[in-house]
C-alpha cells in the first residue's frame, strides 16, 4: 500500500529559548522534525490560510502584557515571522480566535478579552475558590459556527460569555460553582456547546440557539482513583463525525474518550499520556493518529486512533520536548 500524504504538525515549546517545532507526519505514522522557529514561550497557535498567529504569554516583560505575533506559512510548511509581537492589552495571553481581519485573544492573568486594535474588555468578580477564582481568568475565545458570536470561557467566574464581533455582550451562562470553565467546542450540528471544566474535571452541556446558552447537564470525566497531583481538565476536541469527544485530564494524566449523542455524553475509553500535565490534544491524518502534549512531563505522545467500536488510543511513541504545551496541524 502506498504511503499516504504527509501532514504538517506544529508543537509549541513554551520556554524562554523555545519556539514552534514543525514536524511532518506520514501516512504510516512516522514523525520527522523539519525545522524550528525560535520564539520566547509560545503557548498557542492557530492558522488562517497562509498565515498563522501565536500567543506569547511574556512578550512584554517590562509592562507585563502578553503578545500575539503573525507568522507566514511557507511553501514547505515552515513558519517565519511576518512582523513583531503586538501587545494584547492584558497579561497571560493564552488563546486565540481569528476570522477574516478580526483577531481575538483571551488574557488569563488580567481576566480580559481583546479584539486586536481595540481596547480590552475586562471581566469583573470572583468565584467560590479563594485561590484559583480570586479574580476573572479568561481562558478561551471560540467562534459560533456562523461566526456571528464569540464565546469566552472565564475560569475565575464559572461563566461562558457570549459577545458579538465588536465584543458587546449578548448573553452569559454559568457552569456549576467552582467548576472553572476552560475550553469549549460545538456539536457537529451546532445545536449544543460542550464546555470543558478545568477545576471540576467535567464537561458541561448547553443548548445553543442564536447567541443564547441553556444549561442542560454536567458529566464528571475523572476516575477518582488514587494518584499524585491535583485534578485539572484541559483540552476538548470533537471528532469529524461528531460522535466522539476527547478530553485531557491532568492529575490522572490521561486522555478520556466520550461517546457523544447531542446532549448525551458517556465515557467509553481512557489512555495514559505518558507524562505529567497533558495540556493539549489534536487529531491528525483524518483522525487516524493523535498527539497529546505533556506540559510538565516535557514530552508529547503520538497515538494511533482505533475506530469507533474499539475506542482506543494506541501509543506509538513518546518524544521529549521542554514544556510541550500546544499542538495543531494543517
Amino acid at each position: 500500500m502506498n504511503e499516504r500524504k504527509t501532514t504538517d504538525v506544529y508543537l509549541c515549546s513554551a520556554v524562554p529559548d523555545g519556539g514552534i517545532l514543525h514536524y511532518t507526519l506520514s501516512g504510516k505514522g512516522k514523525l520527522t522534525l523539519c525545522d524550528v522557529l525560535p520564539l520566547p514561550s509560545p503557548n498557542y497557535l492557530i492558522f488562517d490560510g497562509d498565515a498563522a498567529y501565536a500567543t506569547l504569554s511574556d512578550a512584554f516583560p517590562e509592562t507585563g502584557e502578553g503578545g500575539v505575533i503573525r507568522l507566514c506559512v511557507n511553501a514547505d510548511g515552515s513558519l517565519s515571522r511576518a512582523g513583531e509581537p503586538i501587545p494584547t492589552g492584558g497579561s497571560g495571553a493564552c488563546h486565540l480566535a481569528v476570522d477574516a481581519e478580526d483577531l481575538y485573544v483571551a488574557n488569563y492573568g488580567s481576566g480580559s478579552v481583546t479584539k486586536i486594535g481595540s481596547p480590552p474588555v475586562l471581566h469583573e468578580g470572583n468565584g467560590p475558590d479563594p485561590i484559583r477564582q480570586d479574580a476573572p481568568h479568561c481562558h478561551c475565545t471560540f467562534f459560533s459556527p456562523d461566526k456571528k458570536f464569540l464565546l469566552v470561557c472565564d475560569l475565575g467566574l464559572d461563566t461562558v460569555f457570549v459577545y458579538d464581533r465588536e465584543l458587546r455582550e449578548v448573553s452569559r451562562a454559568k457552569v456549576p460553582d467552582g467548576a472553572g470553565c476552560r475550553h469549549l467546542t460545538f456539536s457537529k450540528d451546532g445545536g449544543f456547546v460542550y464546555v470543558e471544566n478545568e477545576m471540576g474535571c467535567s464537561v458541561s452541556v448547553f443548548r445553543w440557539e442564536d447567541g443564547r446558552l441553556t444549561y442542560r447537564s454536567t458529566l464528571p470525566t475523572r476516575t477518582y482513583a488514587p494518584h499524585d497531583g491535583p485534578d485539572k481538565g484541559s483540552a476538548i476536541r470533537l471528532s469529524q463525525n461528531g460522535r466522539r469527544l476527547y478530553i485531557t485530564n491532568r492529575g490522572e494524566n490521561e486522555v478520556v474518550v466520550l461517546s457523544c449523542r447531542g446532549e448525551k455524553l458517556r465515557v467509553i475509553g481512557r489512555a495514559p499520556t505518558g507524562g505529567d500535565e497533558p495540556r493539549d490534544f489534536a487529531l491528525l491524518q483524518n483522525e487516524r493518529y493523535a498527539i497529546v502534549t505533556n506540559q510538565f512531563g516535557d514530552s508529547f505522545r503520538l497515538y494511533r486512533v482505533r475506530g469507533l467500536r474499539k475506542n482506543r488510543l494506541v501509543t506509538l511513541q513518546t518524544t521529549a520536548l521542554p514544556r510541550a504545551i500546544a499542538v495543531t496541524s494543517r
